[in-house]
């Protein structure tokens, strides 16, 4: 299932939750048409789009707010986020859609390279990433049963499903794709499919290295996470984001605190500014966080 038509099933289920947009009504699905007294577009005013999204979940709403871009939501809003929702304990939902480079053909100014950190920055809010269809409608439901803000990136084109080793554990848990000895390898959101690859590709060369993703970011599984990585010597995070903030300074942080002895190889965006029009496809070659762009790393660290 696409974001609307996940949302669409919510709204169709509990009559509390409303939509706010800033001109992102495409992204919506049938809402707008099929719930007209719950669905309310602000125009490009993302600040106020927030501020109405707090006034009315004080009301007692369940509130989806959307912007076209990730990057607008988290930046142009920050404030409102942190002090108007997040500070006041709010209901609000908070959809990043496109994030990453998604929207990289629309130029540097466009891309989503710090949500995460952004958000994970904000004390009380939930921070999410799906990767797949599947897991987008396990996180969405988690945000509608999670009292407070929540933010979640909506990546473009996600599989429908993860074929994940055995059962796989709930969406807040680390999920298991491969299993290894050569090192542990741990992604999210829309990397995870495309790590999957990297990491099959050396497995038919020789280097086998076990995969988990994660869906929780923030709280992450601490407990979890601590328990996989002491079987490991060697570990590599992947994501589409600043390598400062997001995932790689999560399970940083994890490993500094508990005092583990592990190196650990952060692969993302370097601390540079993209500077392509391009597609989505072409800024990760571009990067090196293509299937092939990810082994080559993988390789030379493990």
């Amino acid at each position: 299932m696409q974001y609307g038509e996940i949302l669409h099933s919510i709204m169709a289920a509990q009559p509390e939750v409303v939509a706010l947009t800033a001109e992102a009504r495409a992204a919506l699905g049938a809402v707008p048409k099929d719930f007209p007294g719950r669905f309310y577009d602000l125009g490009i005013a993302e600040q106020n789009l927030i501020g109405a999204a707090a006034g009315m979940a004080a009301m007692g709403k369940i509130v989806f707010v959307h912007s076209p871009l990730a990057t607008f939501i988290t930046m142009r809003s920050f404030e409102q986020i942190r002090t108007t929702v997040a500070m006041q304990g709010h209901n609000v939902k908070i959809p990043g859609l496109l994030p990453g480079l998604a929207a990289g053909f629309q130029g540097p100014t466009h891309v989503a390279l710090e949500d995460i950190g952004l958000m994970r920055g904000i004390p009380g809010v939930t921070v999410m990433a799906a990767a797949s269809q599947e897991e987008l409608k396990e996180i969405m439901d988690r945000a509608v049963a999670t009292d407070g803000c929540v933010y979640f990136q909506v990546p473009p084109d996600l599989p429908e499903r993860l074929d994940y080793c055995g059962a796989p554990t709930t969406f807040d848990q680390p999920r298991w794709l491969r299993k290894g000895k050569d090192g542990l390898v741990i992604s999210m959101g829309f990397m995870t499919p495309i790590a999957l690859k990297a990491v099959d590709s050396l497995a038919e060369k020789g280097v086998r290295l076990a995969l988990i993703n994660l869906c929780m970011l923030d709280p992450a599984p601490r407990k979890a996470l601590l328990s996989i990585m002491g079987g490991f010597e060697k570990i590599a995070t992947v994501e589409e984001h600043f390598i400062t903030g997001g995932l790689g300074s999560i399970v940083a942080e994890i490993i500094a605190d508990a005092g583990l002895g592990k190196r650990l190889k952060r692969i993302g965006v370097e601390d540079v500014f993209p500077d392509r029009y391009t597609t989505h496809e072409a800024n990760l070659q571009y990067i090196g966080l293509d299937a092939q762009g990810i082994a080559a790393k993988l390789k030379r660290f493990f």
